[in-house]
């Protein structure tokens, strides 16, 4: 929770026009994204996410196209961030990573992001992801009867995609060199790019007009904000121990039935996933 103090000096009017702008930033994000990008996964399906990061890696704001993403979005950005380390990213700088062991997804979800500077200071990360057509791997799209992850594409760890707002050359041409789709990729990457620098515009334009100390106030806020509404819904809900189990038919390569269960736990405003009893 909050500094009560800080959020009493928060005019609520106020707020909530700067909590719009900061949701605002996302979603000229996301349309920047949307237009620019070549494949119907980004243009039509609409496959990506876009998202505003304080300094602390903590999700400020998304774009209303797949709500899902932030599940990712949430561990890839600070367990990223703390791999490449803080110090090495300078403006203009953007990493790209996929990498399923430090809270990446598939590894068609590929993520482009990068901090964003205001006279010198960090005031935080842009981030956009896109299912891309293609990253390698067995099969194309990199979907099909794969049993290991590497089968399924190139794994990239957090690597500097953009150095002081240029591409670098080196990685962008070894990435494609693994991927089939390699024109449609490349709009793709680019068009992630784009949105990033979209959003990195918008913010030091909020933050030039508000200045750092309360542009930092509001952010702030936008967490309490956060925190005390998802509490509140959950505590609308019953107490008690809500339980589901389904199964699929298959694995993909044996007759075994693969079980899925999960177990709820309301207690107040507080929530517990329990998924012993599932399938590895």
């Amino acid at each position: 929770m909050a500094n009560k103090d800080v959020l009493n000096r928060i005019d609520p009017i106020q707020f909530e026009v700067v909590r719009s702008a900061l949701t605002q930033v996302t979603e000229e994000m996301a349309a920047a994204l949307r237009r620019s990008a070549y494949s119907t996964n980004v243009k039509t399906r609409q496959d990506f996410s876009c998202a505003f990061f304080d300094r602390d890696c903590k999700p400020i704001s998304q774009a209303f196209t797949q709500p899902v993403h932030l599940g990712s979005f949430v561990e890839l950005i600070p367990t990223s961030v703390e791999a490449y380390g803080a110090e090495n990213l300078n403006p203009g700088d953007m990493l790209v990573v996929n990498n399923p062991f430090g809270g990446g997804s598939h590894l068609n979800d590929v993520t482009v992001f990068g901090p964003v500077h205001h006279e010198g200071k960090l005031i935080g990360y842009v981030a956009s992801l896109a299912h891309h057509v293609d990253v390698g791997g067995g099969a194309p799209a990199s979907i099909g009867p794969f049993q290991e992850i590497f089968q399924e594409g190139v794994i990239i760890t957090p690597v500097k995609l953009v150095r002081q707002g240029k591409i670098n050359e080196d990685i962008f041409k070894l990435l494609l060199a693994q991927i089939r789709s390699k024109r449609v990729t490349a709009g793709d990457f680019r068009a992630q790019i784009a949105a990033n620098t979209v959003g990195s515009r918008r913010l030091t334009e909020l933050v030039s007009k508000y200045g750092l100390n309360d542009f930092d106030r509001y952010v702030t806020a936008v967490i309490d904000y956060t925190d005390r509404r998802t509490r509140a819904e959950i505590a609308d809900i019953p107490d008690g121990i809500y339980e589901s189990e389904s199964f699929l038919d298959f694995d993909g390569f044996t007759e075994n039935i693969v079980n899925l269960k999960t177990k709820i736990t309301v207690e107040g405003e507080t929530v517990y996933f329990d998924f012993d009893g599932c399938d590895p």
